[in-house]
């Protein structure tokens, strides 16, 4: 049986299978766990890139892991495309 973020995934963005889903709430739990331990959102991001997460796909985990933000998706994409870890190295 899903979870109920597989299940709101689902419901909300279109296009989404289920093993995407599936994916995709297993990262926003894993990144839940290490806000509640104090990590911040860079470190977040981070770990995402490492877990070989897409620019993309980070937005759409950011987004539900910024909960009832009133500008979450763009607030999600600042998050993931101005972070250190995404940010290209200079030579």
């Amino acid at each position: 049986m899903p979870s109920p973020t597989v299940e709101e995934l689902l419901a909300n963005v279109g296009g989404l299978s289920p093993e995407r889903a599936q994916e995709a709430a297993d990262h926003i739990d894993e990144c839940r766990r290490l806000l509640a331990t104090g990590a911040d959102m860079d470190t977040v991001q981070q770990h995402l890139k490492n877990q070989d997460v897409g620019i993309i796909q980070a937005i759409l985990i950011t987004t539900r892991l910024l909960g009832e933000h009133p500008n979450r998706l763009r607030a999600a994409r600042v998050i993931v495309e101005c972070s250190p870890a995404r940010s290209p190295v200079s030579p």
